[in-house]
């Protein structure tokens, strides 16, 4: 793992891909990726990706690339595949050479980094930012966004006792970990509201 982490510390000029219908997971897995590599004086940035949500775009706009940026490296966060690449990252397939995901993949790329018995991809960049230095509350917060959302809050059974230490690594940042619950778990839009009134209207109890 070492080794690997020393090799994206080599990289320069980054661009980072998330996944059509981006969710919580690959944004804040970007986000962090991100900020850890601008932590070490690289040049890094998101391809901006129009599935975000009024949820996730916060965590994704600081690092939007500008669209004069040409990288040198394209790396994604959890993405499997290149059919889960939104419309305007296919143009990178061919130099998609870093996909960092808890997924099994069977080694179609130059540098794979997967860990299939991960809870979530957040744990995987978490030991990779850490390898590389300190983690910082910036780079925090979007990986707790990242960890949270892929284990339910970690209330699904893949979370394990790894999960709830990364969790608490980075709580240890001093992270407004409340408002990412509230925003992410305890929040919900008018719309679902009135869905979930017109099905429990609709229910019969026996």
């Amino acid at each position: 793992f070492w080794k690997r982490a020393n090799l994206l510390r080599s990289l320069d000029r980054v661009l980072i891909l998330t996944h059509v219908r981006p969710d919580g997971d690959t944004v804040g897995c970007a986000a962090a990726l991100c900020a850890g590599l601008r932590s070490l004086g690289k040049t890094a940035y998101l391809l901006p990706n129009p599935g975000l949500t009024d949820t996730t775009a916060p965590y994704f706009a600081p690092y939007a690339a500008p669209a004069e940026f040409v990288p040198d490296h394209v790396v994604s966060t959890d993405i499997a595949t290149v059919g889960l690449f939104p419309d305007n990252a296919l143009p990178y397939a061919d130099r998609w050479i870093w996909p960092l995901t808890t997924t099994l993949l069977y080694a179609f790329r130059q540098s794979n980094i997967v860990r299939p018995e991960a809870a979530a991809c957040g744990e995987l960049i978490y030991d990779l930012l850490a390898a590389l230095g300190p983690i910082t509350a910036e780079m925090a917060l979007p990986l707790y966004v990242a960890v949270s959302t892929d284990t339910g809050c970690f209330a699904y059974a893949n979370t394990t006792a790894d999960t709830h230490a990364v969790a608490a690594a980075l709580l240890r940042t001093g992270i407004d970990y409340r408002a990412v619950t509230k925003v992410f778990f305890r929040t919900k839009s008018r719309k679902r509201m009135q869905l979930e009134a017109a099905i429990l209207s609709t229910c019969e109890f026996y």
